[in-house]
């Protein structure tokens, strides 16, 4: 698939660009590290100042009509990553998000997120060196994890691919990103059965680096007393994210993000309101 190279306009919506004049995206001066045909990735793209990761879901005319009834995917990102900004989680940092018609890429909807520094995905940090499984402490992404849960932000796809390593003050800090899947509950979701799924996916991505004791005791960083942690093991060791089982919970997500959408006050005297 052949992607054009060039420079749009975006309107911004939500985040502090808001209201403001339309954003010059020059997609020329950034790096494609991702080409699919739905999702488009750029990193290294200037921002007012910063440097952004452009996030595109080309979507055609019918899906945009369509998101405008439920709810746009990058928007529900947008604002899964500022929740857990406000709350202090380690996340990338929301800039803004925006849907429309973007010139040659046709009809589809943008998340733009500041990038990260100094920061590599924590499968490739553990598929690269072979002494990050001694030398690397976890415990402080399953506190972290903890956090997300209690202010209801189930991830959804996570993923040691959606786990950056940043190298902050000479320590790795654990960063959340790609909240595409995820959802805002009105609570605390801790050992719920959403959050059960994100710990049990993450664990399963550690299980070929780790030892299960070293895994087993980072469940405490989370906050599991040693009985549940226990059983808990147990189902981690025969847990499987398969297709089947992603599919249901897409399913899952999609029913429950249409309900909560319509639950929203004058859903549809809003639609035509830009959205912050």
């Amino acid at each position: 698939m052949a992607v054009p190279s060039t420079s749009l306009k975006m309107n911004p919506l939500g985040g502090c660009l808001t209201g403001k004049a339309p954003v010059e995206m020059d997609l020329t001066k950034g790096e494609l590290i991702k080409r699919e045909p739905v999702t488009l990735i750029w990193r290294n793209i200037p921002v007012n100042g910063r440097k952004a990761v452009v996030k595109m879901y080309r979507r055609g005319l019918f899906l945009q009509c369509y998101s405008l009834i439920t709810s746009f995917r990058s928007k529900r990102e947008f604002e899964g990553l500022r929740e857990l900004e406000q709350h202090g989680v380690p996340c990338s940092t929301p800039l803004f998000w925006c849907h429309g018609h973007f010139g040659p890429y046709g009809w589809g909807e943008a998340l733009v997120t500041e990038e990260v520094a100094h920061s590599q995905p924590l499968r490739d940090v553990l598929a690269s060196r072979p002494e990050a499984a001694t030398s690397l402490d976890v415990s402080p992404l399953f506190a972290n994890l903890a956090r997300m849960h209690a202010i209801g932000v189930h991830h959804g796809m996570l993923r040691t691919r959606n786990i950056l390593v940043a190298d902050r003050a000479g320590s790795p800090t654990f960063v959340f990103i790609d909240l595409a899947r995820s959802h805002l509950f009105p609570g605390d979701i801790r050992h719920k059965r959403m959050a059960l799924y994100d710990l049990m996916s993450l664990c399963e991505g550690l299980l070929p680096y780790f030892s299960e004791d070293l895994v087993h005791s980072w469940l405490s960083a989370y906050g599991i007393p040693e009985p549940e942690r226990i059983r808990l093991s147990a189902r981690i060791k025969r847990f499987r994210l398969t297709s089947r089982l992603r599919k249901a919970l897409a399913w899952e997500f999609d029913i429950r993000n249409v309900l909560a959408h319509f639950r929203t006050p004058n859903h549809f005297w809003n639609l035509g309101k830009r959205q912050t």
